[in-house]
C-alpha cells in the first residue's frame, strides 16, 4: 500500500479533475477509460451482454412479450436466459427450482438492465422494444455501452445482498477497472483491490464488512457477470471469505487506459507564444513565490493542476480565479447555489483569455475556508522557440523556473493559524508543540523549496 500510494500521488491520472471523470463519469462521457470498438463475436464472451442480447431478440420477435401475473418473464424465457450467464451451484444441483424470474440473480440483473437501460418498456404488462434497444441489435458496441451505463450507474448494486452500506463498490466503480487494468495480469487476492478501492472512500473504512462487501459486488456479480474477470473463492463460508482474482482476455479487448488523457501538449510549429508567469502567495511575509512557464493556450481546468503542483498544495479543495470582480471556476452537477453564486463556468476556457498582455495580473484563490489568495502575473510572453535550435536544448515548455520557501500545510487555519505554527514550532515547551511535530513531521522545514522534484512531477504531466 505505501508503494501503492506513493506511486499514486505522482500520478496523473489521479489528478482530481481526472480522477473524478474515472470514478464518477466512466462510460458517461470521454475519459480515461476507453470502451473499445470490437468484433460481434468478441462481445458474445460477456455472459451478461448475451443475457440482454436475448432477451431484446425475443421481445422483437414476440413484438409484444407478455409478462406473468406478477410481472415477471414467462418461465421459458427465464431458463433460455439463465444458460448463457455464470451458472448458479443451487439451480445447477436442483434445477427444476428454477420457477421464476427473481430465483435467478443473474437473470433478474439482465431484466433489470435492459428495462433501465431504455431497451425495452413495459406496458399493459407487456414487454416491447425500444427504438434504441432496435438500434442495439445491429450495433453490438451501442449495446454494451448503455449495458455497462445501467449497471454501473442505474442499478443499485446492493439490490441483492444484506450488507449495510448501499454504495460499496458502486460509488466509484471506475476505479477498480483502473485497477484492474493496471494489476489484472497477475492472480490476486481480492482484498489487494478492496484496500486501494477502500484507501479513496475512506468514510467506508469503518465498516466492518467493507472488504467482503466489495468483493461480493464489485467481483462476483458486476465483472464476473460482465465476463470482465476470472475468480477463485476462497473459505468462502468464513466471514473473512476473499476470492482470487485475475482479469479476462475479454477486459484487455473491451477496455484500455488512455494515460494521456487531458494531459498537457504544445507544438512549436503551431505559434502559440509561452507565457512566463509569476505567482505569489498574498499577505504573506516572508513571501512565497513561484515563477514558470506553460503554453499561453493553457486551458484554466489543467492550470490550476500546474498552480498546485508549483505551490505545493495537495489539491484538497475547492478554487476560484478572480478578474475584474468575476469569479470563475469549475460547475459541478451538484452544487445547487450556482446562479446565486454568479459564478462563471470556465470549461474550455485558457489563461490566454484572462491574461493577455504582460504585466496583466488575475487572483487565484485555494480553500474557501483557509483562503488562500495568489496574486498570478504575466510577467513575459515568449515566441513560439524552435526546438530545432541547439540553443534551446535544455528549454521546456511546461517548467517551474524558480521559486522561495514551501507553502503552509492544508487546513492549517489561513494566515494567522500558519503564523501560529511558525511560533509554536519556534517553542518546544509549547504545550501544543509536539502535536504539530507529529502532524508536519520532524523535518518540517517552511523555508524548503525543492525545484527538482517539482519539474519532475511536471514532466509527467506531459503528453508522450
Amino acid at each position: 500500500m505505501k508503494e501503492y500510494i506513493n506511486a499514486f500521488l505522482a500520478d496523473w491520472l489521479y489528478q482530481p479533475h481526472i480522477f473524478e471523470k474515472i470514478c464518477h463519469k466512466t462510460f458517461l462521457e470521454e475519459g480515461p477509460i476507453v470502451l473499445n470498438k470490437a468484433a460481434d463475436q468478441e462481445y458474445m464472451q460477456s455472459p451478461l451482454f448475451q443475457q440482454v442480447l436475448l432477451l431484446c431478440e425475443t421481445v422483437r420477435d414476440a413484438g409484444k412479450l407478455k409478462l406473468t401475473a406478477t410481472g415477471n418473464l414467462p418461465l421459458k424465457v427465464v431458463q433460455q436466459l439463465y444458460k448463457l450467464n455464470v451458472l448458479e451451484p443451487y439451480f445447477e444441483k436442483y434445477p427444476s427450482r428454477l420457477r421464476m424470474e427473481p430465483d435467478s440473480i443473474t437473470v433478474h440483473t439482465a431484466r433489470l438492465i435492459a428495462e433501465m437501460g431504455g431497451l425495452v418498456k413495459k406496458r399493459h404488462n407487456c414487454f416491447t422494444l425500444t427504438l434504441k434497444g432496435l438500434k442495439s441489435l445491429d450495433n453490438y458496441h451501442l449495446l454494451m455501452e448503455t449495458i455497462l451505463v445501467a449497471y454501473g450507474y442505474k442499478l443499485s448494486w446492493a439490490y441483492f445482498d444484506g450488507f449495510d452500506n448501499s454504495q460499496i463498490g458502486q460509488y466509484g466503480f471506475g476505479l477498480s477497472l483502473l485497477l484492474l487494468a493496471y494489476y489484472g495480469d497477475k492472480e490476486r487476492d481480492s482484498k489487494f483491490y478492496s484496500e486501494r478501492y477502500l484507501y479513496h472512500n475512506q468514510r467506508f473504512e469503518l465498516y466492518e464488512k467493507a472488504h467482503r462487501c466489495y468483493t461480493v459486488r464489485t467481483f462476483r456479480r458486476f465483472l464476473l457477470f460482465m465476463g470482465l474477470m476470472n475468480y477463485k473463492a476462497v473459505n468462502d463460508y468464513m466471514p473473512d471469505a476473499y476470492d482470487i482474482v485475475s482479469k479476462t482476455a475479454l477486459f484487455d479487448k473491451l477496455l484500455t487506459v488512455n494515460r494521456n488523457f487531458g494531459k498537457i501538449e504544445y507544438s512549436a510549429k503551431s505559434g502559440i507564444p509561452l507565457y512566463r508567469l509569476k505567482i505569489d502567495l498574498c499577505n504573506i511575509s516572508p513571501a512565497i513565490w513561484r515563477e514558470f512557464i506553460i503554453p499561453s493556450d493553457l486551458t484554466l481546468e489543467n492550470l490550476h493542476v500546474v498552480i498546485q503542483t508549483v505551490m505545493g498544495w495537495t489539491n484538497s479543495h475547492l478554487h476560484q480565479y478572480i478578474k475584474d470582480g468575476t469569479y470563475y471556476t469549475v460547475r459541478y452537477e451538484s452544487d445547487d447555489y450556482w446562479d446565486e453564486l454568479g459564478c462563471v463556468d470556465y470549461k474550455g476556457m485558457k489563461i490566454c483569455d484572462l491574461l493577455c498582455n504582460k504585466g496583466d495580473i488575475i487572483q487565484y484563490l485555494y480553500d474557501l475556508g483557509d483562503s488562500w489568495m495568489h496574486s498570478l502575473e504575466l510577467t513575459d510572453i515568449i515566441d513560439s522557440p524552435s526546438f530545432d535550435d541547439p540553443d534551446n536544448a535544455d528549454f521546456h515548455y511546461l517548467e517551474c523556473l524558480a521559486g522561495e520557501r514551501r507553502c503552509p500545510p492544508e487546513d492549517c487555519g489561513g494566515i494567522g493559524g500558519f503564523y501560529e505554527i511558525l511560533n509554536i514550532l519556534q517553542n518546544p515547551s509549547h504545550e501544543k508543540y509536539e502535536s504539530y511535530i507529529v502532524w508536519l513531521g520532524k523535518n518540517y522545514d517552511p523555508e524548503q523549496f525543492d525545484l527538482n522534484s517539482v519539474n519532475k512531477r511536471l514532466t509527467s504531466f506531459l503528453r508522450v
